[in-house]
């Protein structure tokens, strides 16, 4: 009978030592989590900032411009980028359109009016 009360003691000690560093390991889990998803990485919130400010400004975004163009052109989006013409901001968008042509426009950011 005492070699069965030893036994179990030891049980109890072995899964005191087994389970406390993995409760507190799991306890401590959302947390270490939730750290590391406040810090976005620097990209990603100067983007938004980014973004933001765009709206602030009355321009248009680059998926806005994409969507005016696939609107009026159909096809698909292959590229937009961002550049000056006659002395404008604009987007560059280059598509592909339902019969397989490849065409380029450009998005007036202020305006969103688009031209060839």
């Amino acid at each position: 009978m005492e070699n069965l009360d030893i036994h179990r003691s030891r049980t109890v000690k072995l899964r005191r030592v087994l389970i406390g560093p993995f409760l507190l390991a799991f306890a401590l889990l959302p947390g270490l989590c939730a750290a590391s998803l406040h810090g976005l990485p620097a990209y990603g919130k100067e983007a938004y900032r980014y973004e933001y400010l765009r709206a602030q400004d009355g321009e248009i975004s680059r998926k806005q411009a994409a969507s005016k163009v696939k609107r009026r052109y159909g096809g698909k989006i292959l590229s937009i980028s961002e550049t000056r013409r006659q002395g404008q901001a604009v987007y560059r968008v280059k598509g592909l359109s339902d019969k397989s042509q490849v065409y380029v426009v450009y998005v007036d950011k202020k305006s969103g009016r688009i031209s060839r």
